[in-house]
């Protein structure tokens, strides 16, 4: 008799089959170019991996994607703080905050690309737009999820700000900000390679762009599976990082 764990996995593999099979059928069905069978965009995924093109466009999309998560994270961070332990920068920031959270952010690309050009600027600026409000949830959230007995005891042992921060906020916050950053991270990737499908030369969404002018569909089908790779690998790695740091919630999963 199969364990939970074996089962789970084997439904993973169910599901990623199921998903290729479809694939496979459909573009066998289809017949056309435009809809490139597995056998045609794995060999064109071997081909841009041997010829060093796709890792060098990688490098080009999370050099800047990068940053801009960084700086989001920085963000989200100060100022969810910020807002859970002061009412009035609280009632100051958190109605714009539930006002622009809605907005799709990528309709103001245009805008950001006046200001800061077509160049790598505007991209960090708009990836640090769309993942700073994930981010603030997150560490608003795990800021006011402090236990109040936490914060009676360190008050009681005259704990200063930084003693508060690293030996009370700081592990109390990590879960959430771990669970931000594998909300934000995605959303990096999508903003990424939207932005470089305008004015860019470089990166992986240049590289779709490209590939689709020329109508090599296998070709820009093996960047979009390269795309959902990285996604995959980020996820997991935080994951992995959750269950190394946050040895305390060991039965939590992300």
């Amino acid at each position: 008799m199969t364990s939970p764990k074996t089962r789970a996995r084997w439904c993973r593999i169910g599901g990623i089959v199921l998903l290729l099979a479809v694939w496979q059928c459909f573009a066998m069905l289809g017949s056309t170019r435009m809809f490139p069978g597995l056998d045609a965009v794995g060999r064109q995924f071997v081909a841009l991996i041997s010829s060093a093109e796709l890792l060098d466009a990688a490098a080009s999309t999370l050099s800047k994607g990068a940053i801009g998560l960084l700086i989001a994270t920085c963000l989200g961070s100060v100022v969810g703080v910020a807002c859970a332990y002061n009412r009035v920068i609280d009632a100051a920031v958190h109605p714009i905050v539930s006002f622009l959270y809605p907005v799709p952010k990528l309709a103001l690309y245009p805008v950001v690309i006046l200001v800061f050009g077509l160049g790598a600027s505007s991209k960090v600026v708009q990836v640090a737009l769309e993942c700073f409000f994930p981010l603030f949830v997150q560490m608003y959230a795990g800021a006011r999820s402090v236990p109040k007995n936490m914060a009676w005891l360190a008050a009681n042992n005259e704990l200063g700000p930084l003693r508060f921060a690293t030996d009370v906020l700081l592990p109390t916050m990590l879960p959430f900000l771990l669970t931000g950053l594998r909300v934000a991270t995605p959303i990096m990737l999508i903003v990424m390679c939207v932005t470089e499908f305008v004015g860019e030369s470089r990166g992986l969404g240049a590289l779709i762009v490209q590939y689709s002018s020329y109508f090599d569909t296998a070709s820009a089908f093996a960047v979009v599976m390269f795309f959902g790779l990285l996604g995959l690998a980020a996820d997991r790695l935080i994951v992995f990082a959750r269950t190394r740091l946050v040895h305390w919630e060991r039965g939590g999963q992300l």
